[in-house]
């Protein structure tokens, strides 16, 4: 079967044009731990995405699938019996990812509204003072000096820090108008912290000296200006353009939603606080309210499958702040670096500079890869682990790339791409009983990325049909 299988996937590999990638191929045995076939499995490879996989098994075994972030709201001063709070409210964030509408029903501020209904029913009509937004229990290094200026201005770099709302974005709905006239984008949710500039317009058709729709900020502000052309018959669209101040955004929202409940903030500017030193909150300070996040097993599924960029290096943070008393990333790493130690990944097979994996500095092999899918899939946590990555028939890329292939039904996997990247790793269950763990990292290519995702999708059925044509009939295991 070995013979069998290498002739097959090398063959997918070393035709044109694949063969001018690097490739990094790891096959094995969930089971005996046997290797089924490997190429470059202890060279070094960009692992975009598939990096994932460490902060998030990381945290599952340190944390635990229960674990949950408090949001708190603590008063600087006595809250009098006519309502008013004489000092400040301080909204004080530990790293929640879910400070939105993604787990709650009613929009992005619905947490912020329930936090504002609690503050009234504690019977609080005015605060004296303002909002201080306290991000403290984070280091203040917001993003990674190598991710790429542009990147900076989406989503998927949005800055990361201890109070993080609506995933630290503006999202943008575009819709074209009349060619000539400028297209309808509108912003949610809407706040005085940002402003927009619409420069854009629609055409009757994009050609080839069009500049395509685009986003762009003034250096160090919220100041958004929207610019290019958009087709009259384009679909509605939305972009989550990345805020520039988190805890500033998180805290100006807030007050404007404690403003629109009825509750007086007489300072209009929200004070951010993001040095420990200076916090106004005390050790053993008791909270007013506070919110409860959904628990850390919902979340890095939302990492696993929908490949969320902020969530990871929160989750990143936030294992640095519980195992190493340091927010930062620095300290995160390196509680990664203990996980993977532990579980027997060699120090030189990674080297570490995110948890996303939008870095190109990350490297990984295709070894420690194997070896970490195989540890989780022993692990306590092995079947939450498992559950947390994208298949066929979830949530994710992988539902629709392998929405025609029954036969790959028991995939779970986790994808990857950055520019002349693709990468994917995780199970793949060929037959009833029989598990495989493998990764395939491609590396230096210079292929559109559906091209190179349709031959890491060969390679993965590929090694799925010639396992089950040669694989012995086991009885079915109940961890599988």
């Amino acid at each position: 079967m070995r013979e069998r299988l290498a002739g097959a996937v090398d063959a997918i590999l070393d035709a044109r044009p694949f063969d001018r990638a690097f490739w990094g191929v790891l096959v094995e045995d969930a089971r005996t731990g046997e290797v089924l076939y490997e190429r470059n499995a202890r060279r070094h490879f960009v692992p975009a995405s598939n990096l994932k996989l460490v902060v998030t098994a990381a945290a599952l075994d340190a944390l635990g699938p229960d674990y949950a972030w408090r949001t708190s709201l603590y008063a600087t001063g006595p809250l009098r019996g006519d309502g008013t709070l004489e000092g400040d409210l301080v909204l004080y964030g530990r790293g929640d990812p879910n400070l939105s509408g993604r787990f709650v029903a009613g929009g992005p501020t619905a947490i912020f509204e329930a936090l504002a209904d609690s503050l009234r029913v504690r019977g609080l009509r005015r605060v004296a003072g303002g909002v201080v937004a306290d991000e403290s229990w984070f280091e203040g290094e917001h993003t990674r000096p190598d991710w790429e200026a542009y990147d900076l201005l989406w989503w998927y770099a949005a800055p990361v820090s201890a109070l993080s709302f609506n995933d630290n974005s503006i999202d943008f709905t575009i819709r074209p108008a009349a060619p000539g006239s400028p297209p309808l984008v509108t912003g949610s949710p809407p706040s005085s912290f940002w402003s927009l500039r619409n420069e854009a317009r629609t055409v009757a058709r994009l050609d080839s000296a069009s500049v395509a729709l685009d986003f762009t900020r003034e250096p160090g502000t919220n100041r958004v200006t929207a610019y290019g052309e958009i087709a009259a018959d384009a679909p509605q669209d939305t972009e989550s353009f990345a805020v520039v101040n988190p805890a500033g955004w998180t805290g100006t929202v807030f007050r404007e939603v404690l403003e629109a409940s009825g509750v007086a903030v007489e300072r209009d500017s929200v004070i951010v606080v993001a040095d420990a030193a200076r916090s106004p909150v005390a050790p053993d300070a008791r909270p007013l309210v506070e919110h409860v996040s959904v628990p850390l097993a919902r979340v890095i599924a939302t990492v696993n499958q929908r490949s969320q960029n902020l969530h990871a290096e929160l989750l990143l943070k936030t294992l640095g702040r519980e195992t190493r008393g340091a927010g930062s990333f620095d300290a995160g790493i390196a509680a990664e670096r203990g996980f993977l130690e532990a579980i027997g990944v060699a120090e030189d097979a990674v080297h570490l500079r995110d948890a996303s994996g939008l870095s190109s500095g990350n490297l990984v092999t295709p070894e420690a890869m194997a070896t970490l899918l195989g540890a989780m899939r022993r692990h306590r946590d092995g079947r939450t682990f498992a559950a947390s990555l994208a298949s066929p028939g979830g949530e994710g890329e992988l539902r629709v790339r392998f929405a025609d292939r029954p036969e790959l039904a028991g995939l779970h996997a986790k994808t990857g791409y950055i520019r002349h990247v693709n990468t994917l790793s995780g199970y793949l269950v060929p037959s009833p009983g029989d598990t495989l763990v493998f990764s395939i990292l491609s590396n230096n290519h210079g292929l559109p990325r559906a091209q190179a995702i349709a031959a890491i999708d060969s390679v993965v059925a590929t090694i799925a049909r010639e396992r089950a044509r040669g694989a012995p009939r086991t009885r079915a295991r109940s961890d599988d």
